[in-house]
């Protein structure tokens, strides 16, 4: 059960983090403006629908990651 959680949790992590660097990539290959890509977690930017999808589902990803982590250490460590 545990193996099955760690792996649940990295696989939740990791896909957060692709659909972000995803997000990122689109923005950046749409307006050339790669020093604005890292402002996106700091300050709003203007985002196209599909970028802010993959944006919006890889905090959602990444979030539930690091609840199933948490779940993972306190119940079951």
């Amino acid at each position: 059960m545990n193996v099955m959680v760690t792996i649940l949790e990295n696989l939740f992590i990791a896909s957060g983090v692709i659909s972000l660097l995803l997000a990122i990539s689109l923005y950046g290959k749409r307006t050339a403006d790669w020093g604005g890509a890292c402002l996106l977690f700091v300050k709003r930017i203007d985002l196209s629908i599909q970028e802010h999808k993959w944006y919006r589902i890889g905090v959602s990803l990444f979030f539930i990651g690091v609840l199933v982590r948490i779940l993972n250490l306190t119940l079951w460590g």
